[in-house]
């Protein structure tokens, strides 16, 4: 019997070797194309979408004291006191993000941010917001004068011909917000209106009692600005704002409970009594409608 020469006799094994290398580089192929580029894009995607659900975005424009800026560049107040433990009831990191109130009203309305802290009530607003029932807090609108520069307002009417300083893009009462008739001068806060008023440059200003008290106090001027007699009958109640582009309006029933939850244990007025004392907070109705 004829035995084939080393040279004949080694074919059929490199033709098994190729064979067996073919299959291997189709099975790399097949399992380059179950972890795609677009695949892997998609996991990415995932991850990142996990992190944004995993982190409370909250704006905290400076207004104490509801939101309260120290010396050290660190922020308490009530606000951040309430919202720490809303997040730590939610199970979300708290992200805290400061800005002047028009441009967190902004990124309320864009999406930016997934909740607005010390926000109240108008029909504008909750186009883009939903807000959480209860209100947490509640702030009166007061008219402050300079002693220096004594002017009478003990009724509405008593505006008609000054010049009144009023923060941008807030809303006080009607008719004052809506009163044309009224020479009104805009600031971006509370803390400059003050300053208007001690300099003279307006002759009133309104505010909310809670900030305004506060800032007249720490600035040490209790003995040049007063507060007028005037009082309009309307308070207004203070509450969380949800963006109706933000993931989390899936579990606003859930915030509304852990509100109602945070005032039947006392939390919020325990919050209240450390940063205003002088803070009512007597019927504020948890059942009140507004979204």
């Amino acid at each position: 019997m004829l035995m084939p020469s080393p040279a004949t006799a080694r074919i059929p094994f490199r033709r098994h070797k190729t064979c067996w290398l073919s299959l291997l580089a189709a099975a790399i192929l097949y399992a380059g194309f179950l972890v795609s580029p677009s695949s892997s894009r998609s996991h990415t995607l995932d991850m990142a979408h996990d992190h944004v659900r995993s982190t409370l975005r909250v704006t905290f424009s400076i207004w104490e004291p509801f939101a309260i800026e120290g010396r050290n560049g660190k922020q308490h107040g009530i606000d951040r006191a309430i919202m720490t433990e809303v997040a730590k009831r939610l199970d979300l990191e708290l992200q805290p993000v400061t800005c002047p109130w028009r441009r967190c009203l902004r990124m309320l309305e864009t999406g930016d941010i997934d909740i607005m802290t010390s926000i109240a009530y108008t029909p504008e607003r909750a186009e883009y917001a939903h807000y959480i029932k209860p209100p947490y807090s509640r702030v009166t609108p007061v008219f402050y004068y300079n002693r220096n520069n004594p002017v009478t307002i003990s009724d509405y009417g008593n505006l008609t011909g000054l010049t009144v300083g009023a923060v941008v893009d807030s809303r006080y009462f009607e008719p004052f917000d809506s009163d044309d008739r009224l020479e009104k001068v805009e600031a971006n806060s509370e803390v400059l209106l003050i300053r208007m008023l001690a300099a003279q440059r307006v002759d009133a200003i309104v505010g909310s009692d809670a900030n305004a008290d506060y800032q007249i106090r720490r600035a040490g001027l209790g003995n040049i600005i007063a507060k007028a007699p005037y009082r309009s009958s309307n308070r207004n109640d203070i509450h969380l704002a949800v963006s109706r582009r933000s993931p989390l309006m899936d579990r606003r029933d859930y915030i509304s409970q852990i509100m109602t939850d945070l005032h039947a244990e006392g939390f919020i007025a325990r919050v209240h009594k450390e940063y205003w004392p002088a803070a009512d907070l007597y019927d504020i109705n948890p059942s009140s409608e507004l979204n």
